[in-house]
C-alpha cells in the first residue's frame, strides 16, 4: 500500500478509535449520572425511545455504501456536476425517509404507546420524547448525505472528529441537566438538538470544498437511479447479514434445553466481540473511497496494492485488537461478570479467532463493492446465513451457547470461501494464495508468540498485573518480529512518518 495510502488510513482509523473512545467514556460517565438524576423510570423510557427510533435504520436502504462508491467516482472523475446534482437528489430521499421516520414516531406517540409495558403516569413523558425525536429527524437524516460526501473525499478524519464534538455536545447537555435541574424532556431536547452540530459542520465542510452547491435538494431522478440501484442489492444482502445476526439469541431461545438462562451467557461472551467488530468494520468504510477509484480507473497496479498490502496491513491492525483479547479472554471474563461465567472462555476465543478471519478480507470486500457486482454477494450472504442458522439450531440443545459461536464460524467459512474460490480469482483478477499469504503471516506471528507468552506464565501479585504484562510483553514482542520477518519494513515506516 502506498504511503500516501497508508497515512490516510490510519488516520482516518486513528480519529475513528478516538470518537468511539469517547464515546464510551462519555456513556461511563453519563449513564451513572443520568441514572441518579432522572430515576430508573425516566432513564428507561429515554432509552425505549431511543431504541425504538433505532428501527428507522433500517430504511437507509444501503443507500450510505452506494453513494459513497459512486461519489467517490465522481470525485476522482472531476464530474462535480454529476457529483452536485446526485447529492442533492440523495438529500431528497433522506428528506423523504426523514419525514416517514417522523411520521412513524409521531404515530407511535398517538395510537402505539400500547405496545409498551409503562404506566399510564409515564405515558406523557413517552409522548413528549418521541414527539422530540420526530422533530430532529429529518436534519439527522440529511446530514447522512454530507457524510457520506466526506468519506467519499477522504475525509473520514474530519467526519470522526465532528462524531466527537457531537458526543462532547451530549456530555454538556447531561451536566447542565443535573446542574440546572432540568426536566427529561429539556435534556432530551439537548440531547437531540446535538445532531444539528453534525449537520452543519458537515455540509460546511462539503461546500468549502466544492461537493455540494446548495443546501437545497434536488430531483437529478435519472442520475440517482444507478445509485439506487446499486444501494437495493447492498440492502437485500443487509438484510441476510441482519438476519444472521440477530437470529442467534432467537435460536438459542427457541432450541435450548437449559431455558432463557442460555441468552445470559450469549450476551456476557457477545460484548468484547461487537466492540472489535465496531472497530474493525470501519476499515470497509475507510477504504471504500480509494477502492471505487481504483477500480474506476482500471488501475490494476493500484488495486492489486490495496488487495495485497491492505490485506497484510488490515491482518496487523486486526491481530493487535483480537489477539489481546484472546490471551486475557480468562481473566477479562472474571474481571467482567465474575468467575462462575469463565466457563465461557473458550467460546469467547473461537469466536474472537473467527473474527480475525472476517475482517482480514475487509480490503478485497471493498474492492468487490466497488466493482458492482453484487448478485452473487447477496447469493453468498443468503447461503450463509440459512446455513448457520441450521447448525445453530442443530447444536443447541447439546452445545448450548457454544452452537451460536459454530454456527458463526459456519457463516464466516462460507463467505470467506466464496470469496478466495470466486471472487478474488473470477471478479477481481487476484492470486488468493498471495491475499491469503498476507493475512496467515503475521496473524501466525502474533498468534504463535501469544502462545508462547501464555505457556511463559507469568505470574505475579495481582492477576490483573499478570494481564497487563503480558499483554505489553506481547505488545513489544508482536512488532519485533514484524521487523525482524520484514513484514513492516523500517524504510516503509520512516517513509510515513516524516509524510
Amino acid at each position: 500500500m502506498a504511503v500516501n495510502s497508508l497515512r490516510y488510513v490510519s488516520s482516518s482509523f486513528a480519529w475513528g478509535i478516538i470518537a468511539k473512545g469517547i464515546d464510551a467514556l462519555v456513556k461511563f460517565i453519563s449513564i451513572p449520572l443520568l441514572l441518579a438524576y432522572l430515576g430508573k423510570s425516566s432513564f428507561g423510557l429515554i432509552t425505549l425511545a431511543l431504541a425504538a427510533n433505532a428501527y428507522m435504520q433500517l430504511l437507509n436502504m444501503g443507500i450510505n455504501i452506494g453513494a459513497v462508491k459512486y461519489f467517490s467516482q465522481w470525485i476522482h472523475s472531476k464530474d462535480f456536476v454529476k457529483l452536485d446534482r446526485v447529492a442533492r437528489t440523495t438529500a431528497t430521499v433522506y428528506l423523504l425517509v426523514g419525514i416517514v421516520n417522523a411520521v412513524v414516531l409521531l404515530l407511535l406517540a398517538k395510537f402505539g404507546l400500547s405496545l409498551f409495558k409503562i404506566t399510564p403516569d409515564q405515558v406523557p413523558t413517552l409522548q413528549k420524547l418521541f414527539v422530540i425525536l420526530s422533530a430532529f429527524s429529518v436534519a439527522n437524516w440529511v446530514a447522512f448525505v454530507y457524510y457520506q460526501l466526506l468519506v467519499a473525499d477522504e475525509r473520514m478524519a474530519f467526519a470522526q472528529r465532528v462524531l466527537s464534538i457531537r458526543t462532547i455536545a451530549i456530555l454538556l447537555a447531561i451536566l447542565a441537566t443535573v446542574q440546572f435541574h432540568l426536566s427529561v424532556e429539556c435534556y432530551f431536547i439537548l440531547y437531540s438538538s446535538s445532531s444539528i452540530i453534525s449537520f452543519f459542520l458537515y455540509y460546511g465542510k462539503c461546500k468549502k470544498h466544492g461537493l455540494i452547491t446548495s443546501i437545497i435538494p434536488a430531483r437529478y431522478w435519472n442520475d440517482f437511479s444507478v445509485v439506487f440501484k446499486y444501494s437495493l442489492a447492498i440492502f437485500v444482502m443487509g438484510i441476510f447479514q441482519f438476519t444472521a445476526t440477530q437470529s442467534r439469541p432467537l435460536v438459542l431461545g427457541m432450541f435450548s434445553t437449559s431455558g432463557v438462562s442460555i441468552l445470559s451467557d450469549y450476551r456476557i461472551i457477545e460484548v468484547f466481540p461487537l466492540f472489535i467488530i465496531s472497530i474493525g468494520g470501519m476499515i470497509l468504510s475507510i477504504l471504500l473511497p480509494k477502492t471505487s477509484k481504483a477500480v474506476q480507473a482500471g488501475n490494476t497496479q493500484q488495486i492489486e496494492r490495496l488487495a495485497y498490502d491492505g490485506t497484510k496491513y488490515t491482518s496487523i491492525l486486526v491481530a493487535c485488537l483480537c489477539i489481546p483479547v484472546i490471551l486475557i479472554s480468562h481473566t477479562l471474563l472474571q474481571a467482567y461478570v465474575g468467575a462462575e461465567y469463565t466457563h465461557l472462555t473458550m467460546w469467547l476465543i473461537i469466536w474472537v479467532a473467527v473474527i480475525m478471519l472476517y475482517l482480514h478480507n475487509s480490503p478485497v470486500s471493498s474492492l468487490v463493492l466497488a466493482t458492482g457486482k453484487t448478485k452473487t454477494l447477496v447469493y453468498s450472504s443468503a447461503i450463509s446465513c440459512t446455513v448457520s442458522m441450521v447448525i445453530n439450531a442443530l447444536l443447541c440443545p447439546t452445545m448450548g451457547v457454544g452452537s451460536a459461536v459454530i454456527g458463526y464460524a459456519v457463516y464466516i467459512f462460507i463467505q470467506m470461501s466464496f470469496y478466495y474460490f470466486y471472487f478474488n480469482n473470477k471478479v477481481l483478477g487476484l492470486n488468493s494464495w498471495r491475499i491469503f499469504k498476507a493475512f496467515v503471516i503475521p496473524t501466525a506471528l502474533g498468534s504463535i508468540w501469544a502462545t508462547l507468552v501464555y505457556l511463559l506464565h507469568i505470574d505475579l501479585a495481582n492477576k490483573y498485573l499478570s494481564s497487563a504484562m503480558e499483554l505489553a510483553v506481547w505488545s513489544f514482542g508482536f512488532v519485533a518480529l514484524l521487523l525482524l520477518f520484514k513484514v513492516v519494513r523500517m524504510d516503509e515506516l520512516k517513509r510515513f512518518t516524516k509524510g
